[in-house]
């Protein structure tokens, strides 16, 4: 994992505590230098085995996302966010800027999509705060979890075919981001469907307005126990990232990304 303490504070650069941050222009303005691979490390970036998941790299892309989440989290859900853009019909925040979306489909038409943000980042969104305050997790291990959010799956039959893949290309990049643990929220009813793949409840229940009672859902991302037990379909990604170890070097950049939020 790589958290902001790590890297000095900063989350735009790779310095050292002992290293002038790069960031900064002569004028002390900001440099924006951020890309996927210095905040994710390029073997997050890795391909999907399953060609029709990817990383959201693009601009359009990550629209694509935006637009699938005001589909489902506003027309459907009612969800009122200070950051939908109702003239373009698309919903998206600011900590996308430094979250890694993945998503599903093919080219131009996202039918599922889910975002992985670094805990050390997301004590910055208050709806990802909240899940960490309650999830139980001890406050120190904040920085080395892996916060899911934002899982997003059309209706109809081929989107939800492809959320299987989805989700363990999501624990792949977990474990090659150097993640422990994994978190979400999850209602009530979905409960079943993750604990299936390991998750367990984990915390206390909150409320969001509007939405339904939450919980906290909890993954060790290398506990083979738990992954056995309930026959998990992750079990594979992890023998697979044990034997063959990371597997990605893609080197993106998220300015585009980030000016857009």
């Amino acid at each position: 994992m790589r958290p902001a303490e790590a890297r000095g504070g900063c989350r735009s650069c790779d310095r050292s505590d002992a290293e002038p941050c790069t960031c900064q222009g002569v004028d002390g303005d900001t440099v924006r230098m951020v890309t996927l691979s210095q905040l994710w490390g390029a073997e997050a970036l890795g391909r999907s085995c399953h060609p029709a998941i990817h990383a959201a790299t693009k601009s359009r892309e990550l629209h694509s996302i935006g637009r699938l989440r005001y589909l489902l989290f506003v027309e459907r859900g009612g969800e009122n966010s200070a950051y939908t853009n109702h003239g373009e019909g698309w919903l998206l925040e600011p900590i996308d800027a430094v979250s890694l979306n993945l998503w599903a489909g093919p080219e131009r038409r996202c039918l599922a999509a889910i975002r992985l943000t670094q805990g050390a980042d997301a004590v910055s969104d208050p709806r990802l705060a909240a899940m960490l305050r309650c999830s139980a997790l001890p406050q120190a291990d904040h920085h080395s979890c892996l916060v899911l959010s934002r899982l997003a799956v059309r209706r109809e039959a081929r989107a939800q075919a492809l959320t299987p893949a989805l989700a363990r290309h999501a624990y792949r990049a977990g474990l090659e981001s150097g993640a422990s643990m994994a978190l979400l929220a999850s209602r009530p009813t979905d409960i079943p469907f993750f604990a299936r793949l390991g998750f367990r409840p984990s915390g206390t229940a909150w409320a969001e307005p509007g939405m339904d009672e939450l919980r906290c859902l909890t993954l060790g991302l290398r506990d083979r126990a738990t992954l056995q037990t309930v026959k998990s379909p992750l079990l594979a990604e992890l023998d697979a990232f044990e034997a063959n170890g990371p597997v990605g070097t893609s080197e993106v950049s998220i300015v585009d990304l980030g000016d857009d939020l």
